[in-house]
């Protein structure tokens, strides 16, 4: 997962070791494109942002300021940007990602079957005084021992509980099978229908596993254009979709797979636009390359048309975009001065996008030879970035609570994102109240038991946490069934009565512990909404029982009586 050499500092130099020697104080240095080899306490941070989807299931990079409460990096994260140098505070098992791994060792969910042992055997015994009072009191013994003899067959039958539960159970895995619902484990069918809670992760269950440009605002009425429409492309000005494309990391189309989300989102939505990617190189030269840090908050990067027109862009935090920026665009000819209402109504409207939990950007342009830490640029447009829901997903949160299931959320994301969606998805009813991970740590076990029956919204959790919240909520009395994707849903996966992932677009360590796959989030319904064979058919075998055993006797009193 991570490199194979680290840069340690051991006795004031530094030097390359394999990973493998790391020992709990040492110093590690770590740069943009490093693998974390171990949890460090972050003593040194240079616009240093990490991706830590794998451990929290945040999306977006997070960016690691030592003035902040978050100094710790994770092994198995991912340096987007910058640099730093951090203490080795845990290594192997005993890092997150570790406890991770360790916890779900213990159990796999493979399908597994009842045992086939005859349940309560005494039972048997009730047909011998029958049996003994027939054979005695008439003449046709041999019919006698040969009804009887199918009487304990059937009687044995309908009380080995492992062999018909097994059955049943076999006939209702093949009718979700059928469904394309995979069950990996047949002792959760029964649990089904006990069901009264179901947690989802946010990223790659309820939302998408990535960002999207969803809205344009621009011009002086700040219209508001939907990105994500074919309407709304072809009203969008061709130099946005020309800034939207070029304004990347430099490595951005080499390493495109390790995109930072915003840039993949906007080249994504370029392209939609209509705007030829491969042919960048042909047309445009890339004469500067100013890259992302925390101090700047923006990025900027320059290029060469092929009449030798020299184009800047900036892309960043929208309050600092607009200090260096003079005019704005009224439309797409007309420049205007960049008044003092214009920019307040902008800041205004980033605070708005991100209080809804969705990221606010802003792009600006200058033409000609100008140095880029001028005030010198035209804004552009504030894009809004969205994380938006899987389809179907709030039919299947309304599904759940019709069928009178409390549905909750548990993400490793921000509590302003973790309440827009939970919102949006119906999963939170008009609450604006989410309990973070780190408040979480600072009570004790009887007060988080106590919230949980009221919070449907945990933010900022680490897995162990997730994990946690379940237990509390079954040591309540609920049965809990856990949907999730992610490595990080893996220790929740396990704990949940039943755990759901996904055939495709989930983590290997999602689908070896999770007792059910699905296709897609839309197949839960269904999962939950099948007639249970298994119940209905064990109904009747009880009816079964009963009416072989009165059968029995009566044939013994018609045989003794009336013979």
């Amino acid at each position: 997962m991570h490199n194979s050499f680290v840069t340690v500092i051991r006795k004031d130099s530094p030097g390359n070791i394999p990973d493998s020697e790391l020992k709990l104080g040492d110093i590690v240095l770590i740069h943009t494109g490093d693998f974390i080899p171990a949890d460090l306490r972050l003593v040194e941070s240079r616009a240093l942002e990490v991706d830590e989807f794998d451990i929290t299931g945040e999306l977006l990079p997070v960016l690691k300021l030592l003035s902040s409460d978050d100094v710790f990096v994770w092994m198995g994260s991912r340096v987007v940007r910058g640099s730093g140098k951090g203490i080795v505070v845990a290594l192997g098992e005993e890092t997150v990602y570790g406890s991770i791994l360790k916890q779900v060792m213990y159990k796999d969910p493979s399908t597994t079957h009842l045992p086939l042992s005859i349940n309560h055997p005494e039972n048997l015994l009730l047909l011998l005084p029958a049996f003994g009072l027939s054979f005695f009191q008439t003449d046709h013994k041999v019919a006698i021992i040969l009804l009887y003899l199918v009487f304990f067959l059937l009687f044995a039958f309908f009380h080995m509980d492992g062999l018909l539960k097994s059955l049943l159970l076999e006939q209702e895995r093949r009718i979700f099978e059928k469904k394309k619902i995979l069950i990996r484990n047949v002792n959760s069918i029964p649990v089904l229908k006990k069901i009264d809670t179901i947690c989802f992760d946010k990223t790659g269950v309820i939302t998408t596993r990535h960002v999207e440009l969803s809205k344009i605002y621009w011009t002086s009425t700040l219209t508001e254009i939907d990105a994500r429409t074919v309407a709304g492309v072809s009203a969008i000005p061709a130099l946005i979709i020309e800034a939207a494309a070029l304004t990347t990391d430099i490595s951005f189309f080499e390493k495109a797979e390790f995109a930072d989300p915003i840039d993949f989102a906007l080249v994504t939505f370029a392209k939609r636009a209509g705007f030829n990617i491969n042919d960048i190189s042909c047309r445009y030269e890339r004469i500067l390359d100013l890259p992302f840090d925390s101090e700047k908050r923006y990025m900027a990067s320059g290029y060469a048309t092929k009449d030798q027109q020299r184009m800047y862009f900036l892309k960043g935090e929208p309050s600092l975009v607009l200090q260096m920026c003079r005019y704005y665009y009224e439309n797409e000819e007309e420049k205007r001065e960049l008044d003092f209402n214009f920019r307040n109504r902008i800041r205004e409207l980033s605070r708005s996008i991100s209080q809804a939990g969705n990221t606010p950007i802003a792009m600006a342009v200058t033409k000609g030879d100008v140095a880029v830490n001028t005030n010198n640029f035209t804004f552009l447009c504030l894009a809004q970035f969205d994380n938006s829901l899987q389809e179907g997903a709030k039919e299947v949160v309304k599904a759940a609570i019709l069928k009178g299931i409390r549905p909750i959320l548990l993400t490793g994301d921000n509590a302003d994102a973790a309440l827009r969606i939970a919102l949006e998805s119906g999963i939170s009813q008009n609450s604006t109240v989410s309990l973070s991970g780190k408040v979480i740590e600072k009570m004790d076990l009887n007060e988080v038991s106590r919230q949980i029956e009221y919070c449907s919204v945990f933010s900022r959790l680490l897995p162990a946490q997730k994990s946690m919240i379940i237990r509390q909520l079954q040591k309540r009395g609920h049965r809990v069934l856990m949907v999730g994707d992610g490595p990080n849903d893996g220790i929740a996966l396990n704990t949940a009565d039943i755990g759901v992932s996904f055939t495709r677009d989930s983590s290997p360590i999602a689908r070896k512990y999770s007792s059910i796959l699905l296709n897609h989030l839309r197949a839960l319904p269904l999962l939950l909404e099948q007639p249970s064979i298994y119940w209905i058919g064990l109904k009747w075998v009880r009816c079964l029982k009963k009416i072989i055993t009165v059968l029995a006797y009566a044939v013994a009193f018609f045989v003794t009586f009336y013979r």
